[in-house]
């Protein structure tokens, strides 16, 4: 009866572990989003170049600029000395300003000049419009010569 007893316990604490041990999927889906992961915001460096490092989460990065758009799928624009326009629909290059298209997470700006600067990066769809939910973000840095 003993061993009944035990063989039993061990096939219900079975059978209640099993399902927790499924992957859990998500209610909704996730949404693309860019961290800028350094320079920090209000970071002084000297006369030089500063890389730009981001991070992106539910967003593929592929080269594919100037071709159909595909959901979760684009590259980013880094910016230079302008906030990133992220009205939809609508180009994410910049009117004025310095921006550089890339697929790398990185990005380094030479030489850049003394003063205060804004650096930024938005991921955008191939056809290089912002993102459903718009994912921009930017710091302010100071070159001290």
């Amino acid at each position: 009866m003993g061993r009944a007893v035990a063989l039993l316990t061990v096939i219900v604490v079975g059978l209640v572990l099993v399902p927790s041990c499924r992957p859990v999927e998500p209610v909704f889906p996730l949404e693309p989003q860019v961290l800028l992961l350094s320079p920090a915001d209000g970071s002084v460096f000297p006369p030089g170049s500063v890389t730009v490092r981001a991070y992106v989460e539910n967003f593929n990065l592929v080269d594919k600029v100037g071709q159909a758009n595909v959901p979760g799928e684009g590259h980013l624009i880094y910016y230079l000395d302008v906030l990133p326009p992220v009205a939809m629909n609508e180009s994410a290059i910049p009117g004025s300003g310095v921006y550089a298209i890339s697929t790398s997470l990185s990005y380094t700006w030479d030489n850049l000049a003394a003063g205060d600067h804004i650096l930024a990066v938005q991921a955008v769809n191939n056809d290089n419009t912002p993102i459903r939910y718009p994912s921009a973000v930017r710091v302010y840095i100071t070159i001290k010569a």
